[in-house]
């Protein structure tokens, strides 16, 4: 049997299907054979891995046409009293076999196989789902039988169920030909060798799961915070001590809980960890600066959201970002390292459930490792041990002594209190720290999150490492993060059910109110060479349709450079307007680069160029031109920014080709230019030139009106930097949202005051454009509209902004309209 064989590392790829939630011209179809489909003889087998959708969505999950469509037939889905119903249908005949799943079974077990065996010479058909018993029928087949197979929408069946498809193979003893699904885009469906044998439709590939980090909920909170994911019921607790927000990851579900009783213990950095034994949620604290009197370990009953206190005992020292670990087995929360009053700490010690207290710092025997913090800790599903990697610190322990970054990984026997170092690597440049949580599935990889504590706006990139040698590589795109105060943190888990790993990212920006976010990405997580390895065919091609295909698009080419010559009658000119705007006189902008809505840019000739501006040099130019109004942007900043993990000397060269081609393009467009002057690069314009972006904040810093029709022009091209959802621009987007929100509330508050009802409520409703949640312009355009005859009816407007808030914030506003338009008016 000549079957090709994929390997493990392909299992967590695929096709997402769009269902019937969507219009019809957005469902997916993915047609497989239908050019040159291959001939079986006796019998063959379909064979494909399934997941459920999660929306309810139902119909037609797979089509089998034969050469001559004399017989078609399709394999349907349904939910019906909480099972799974599966019809295997002759289509416009009858039915075969119904098969009756609980669907509680299929969505626990996230992926499940399916199987149809066609035997031709006995004229049967069997259906296999999961682990269910195989089922058989009589069926008409020829003697030999060539399928088209289709998944999803075909023809006029048009009812598709939001599923997900993978591992697809079809064949017999005689020959197999298998689909590993690993592409990334196209609409292209490629077999193991690289041969394009179908077509997809309105299709997402799973294998970008595996790359991009995709972000599942944002949740706020007003107090200090802490967060646990549960792996047991695949849900995210964020809590203080009033309420407990709950993420369900599988649904996409949040709802909030408010205790009947707070939190007993004061929350400051809202240590947590979950005993399952309990089904409880434990809080702790390891020191508090002034005296304090009250519980400092407190849990929470997750079942009937109570809390209990636990104990008063402490270790009364700071350790901010230790590593801990519970030891489930044990009843008892290991901590190690820490900071805090100016020293690191290299003691181990733990807090005990049986006996609600803490043992006394200790010190473990074999190798050493130096005092530090920002370390992490993780556990081995193989074999039980204990890994801790990483941090910051000094032998001294002794903050003033000035810290190093470790990039080193220990053995910890707790039976035994014994240290084991297993490897040490010497990392000089992109220095970075381990987040919490380190994901261990077996002997040979580790995987943990890092970034670069020391940068307030930075970013968080998954890695692994080889548990023997510490050979490491980078996984996935990036997370942003903004890490500027000690509660700012971030947890890295692993759901082996679900095969994802999430992180939770809690930012702040005062030690008090935070956001958490959470992220997950498919695992095994691939790096950026393996998102675009795939497909890649084994023959070579002959280049000669390549060449007849170059040859006419130049020979047209040619013809209508020649026609625009020829025809080219006017001469355009250009007249200056203050602030860099341009005016020509064949009513056609030219020289101008619009960041606000899609990325355009137009040359000299009024002719759109944004396809010469590649996603980097995109990148490049904006950065560049963020750090303009300064001195500019060193080129050590752009590297780290847009290359941060490359070497030295590959990241200079890539700079200085992006550079290149940037300048290159910009020679298309008179009046930008790039400089580069005292190891800065920096964006110049000359009056010629003009983007949208830089004429704002030259309107905003010459104190233009706020409402004024220029700055309403700008605006309404769309949300700035649309679709660019890179975290190196966050705080360019962060800044000038500050700056609009500030002009608009000043706007606001002179409007009020000189009783311009119009005026205030144009500032109100544009800045709920800009910041669909400001409470302040939900009250001031109520009031406007309370006391200016505009048409704009209140309760419209009250609804737009709570619609808005359950989108953002996950819960109903607080107020109802009678509440807020009582306060406005």
């Amino acid at each position: 049997m000549s079957s090709l064989l994929f390997s493990k590392h392909s299992l967590g790829q695929g096709i997402q299907f769009t269902g019937s939630d969507q219009p019809i011209e957005k469902r997916t179809s993915a047609t497989f054979f239908a050019d040159k489909a291959p001939s079986f003889h006796r019998h063959f087998t379909i064979n494909f891995d399934l997941q459920l959708p999660n929306n309810g969505t139902i119909g037609y999950i797979i089509r089998i046409k034969g050469h001559n469509e004399n017989s078609i037939y399709n394999l349907y889905y349904d939910q019906e009293n909480g099972h799974a119903v599966f019809l295997l249908n002759e289509e416009g005949k009858t039915n075969l076999i119904t098969m009756r799943i609980p669907l509680d079974k299929l969505k626990e077990k996230h992926w499940f196989p399916i199987q149809l065996h066609c035997d031709l010479q006995n004229e049967q058909i069997r259906l296999q789902i999961a682990d269910q018993p195989e089922q058989s029928v009589h069926a008409s087949f020829p003697s030999s039988y060539s399928p088209t197979i289709i998944f999803g929408r075909s023809e006029y069946l048009i009812d598709v169920p939001s599923f997900a498809l993978r591992n697809f193979r079809v064949g017999n003893d005689e020959k197999e030909i298998v689909f590993q699904l690993r592409e990334s885009q196209g609409d292209k469906l490629h077999d193991a060798t690289g041969e394009v044998r179908g077509t997809l439709t309105n299709g997402t590939w799973l294998l970008n799961n595996a790359f991009q980090w995709r972000k599942q909920a944002t949740m706020h909170s007003s107090t200090p915070a802490g967060s646990a994911y549960d792996a047991r019921k695949k849900s995210i607790y964020y809590f203080n001590r009033d309420s407990l927000q709950i993420y369900q990851l599988q649904s996409g579900e949040i709802r909030t809980i408010s205790f009947l009783q707070p939190c007993p213990m004061r929350l400051k950095l809202c240590n947590s960890f979950i005993d399952e034994q309990e089904d409880r949620l434990y809080v702790y604290e390891t020191y508090y600066e002034t005296p304090y009197k009250g519980p400092t370990v407190a849990s929470l009953d997750l079942k009937e959201f109570i809390w209990r206190i636990e104990s008063s005992d402490y270790p009364q020292r700071e350790l901010n970002h230790h590593a801990a670990y519970y030891l489930e087995e044990d009843r008892k929360l290991l901590l190690f390292g820490g900071f805090g009053q100016m020293t690191y700490s290299n003691d181990f010690c733990y807090y005990m459930l049986q006996s609600n207290s803490w043992s006394t710092p200790m010190t473990a025997t074999g190798d050493p490792i130096i005092p530090r913090y920002f370390t992490s800790i993780g556990r081995s599903v193989v074999n039980q041990k204990l890994y801790i990697f990483g941090g910051m610190g000094n032998e001294a322990g002794q903050h003033i002594v000035g810290r190093k970054y470790f990039y080193d990984l220990y053995e910890f026997d707790p039976a035994a209190n014994r240290i084991t170092k297993l490897w040490e690597l010497d990392r000089k440049e992109n220095l970075f720290v381990p987040a919490r949580g380190l994901v261990i599935p077996d002997t040979n990889w580790m995987y943990m999150l890092g970034y670069p504590e020391h940068l307030t706006h930075s970013h968080i990139k998954l890695r692994r490492f080889s548990i023997q040698d510490g050979q490491q590589e980078e996984l996935g795109d990036s997370i942003p993060i903004y890490s500027d105060k000690i509660s700012t943190n971030a947890k890295l888990n692993f759901d082996p059910h679900l095969k994802q790993l999430i992180a939770l990212v809690q930012e702040s920006n005062d030690d008090i109110q935070s956001t958490l976010t959470v992220y997950s990405i498919d695992f095994p997580a691939i790096s950026e060479s393996e998102l675009h390895a795939f497909p890649g065919e084994r023959q070579r091609r002959s280049i000669l349709p390549y060449f007849f295909t170059l040859l006419g698009v130049l020979s047209v080419a040619a013809a209508v450079y020649i026609f625009y010559k020829r025809h080219q009658k006017k001469q355009i000119t250009i007249s200056h307007t203050p602030i860099g705007e341009t005016k020509l006189t064949a009513q056609s902008w030219a020289n101008r680069v619009y960041l606000f809505g899609d990325f355009t840019a137009l040359d000299k000739r009024g002719r759109d160029i944004s396809h010469l501006f590649s996603t980097r040099l995109q990148q490049v130019f904006c950065l560049i031109m963020f750090h303009s109004h300064a001195a500019g942007i060193s080129s050590k900043l752009l590297s780290h920014l847009l290359w941060p993990d490359k070497p030295k000397d590959k990241v200079k060269t890539s700079r200085g080709v992006a550079i290149n081609n940037l300048r290159k393009v910009l020679t298309e467009i008179d009046g930008i230019e790039i400089i580069y002057e005292n190891g800065h690069y920096r964006v110049e314009f000359s009056n010629i030139g003009y983007c949208d972006y830089w004429h704002l904040k030259e309107l905003l810093r010459n104190g233009a009106d706020i409402l004024s029709p220029e700055i309403a022009t700008i605006l309404e091209r769309g949300e700035f930097l649309l679709g660019i959802d890179d975290s190196v621009f966050d705080k360019a987007k962060h800044d000038l949202e500050s700056m609009l929100i500030e002009a608009f509330q000043e706007s606001m508050l002179k409007s009020r005051e000189q009783r311009d009802w119009y005026a205030l409520f144009q500032a109100a409703n544009m800045l709920l454009n800009i910041d669909p949640v400001n409470e302040f312009a939900l009250e001031n355009g109520l009031y406007a509209l309370n006391k200016g005859n505009i048409e704009t009816r209140p309760a419209d407007f009250y609804q737009r902004f709570t619609e808005q808030y359950k989108r953002l914030i996950g819960e109903n506003y607080r107020l109802s309209f009678e509440e807020i338009w009582q306060k406005a008016t």
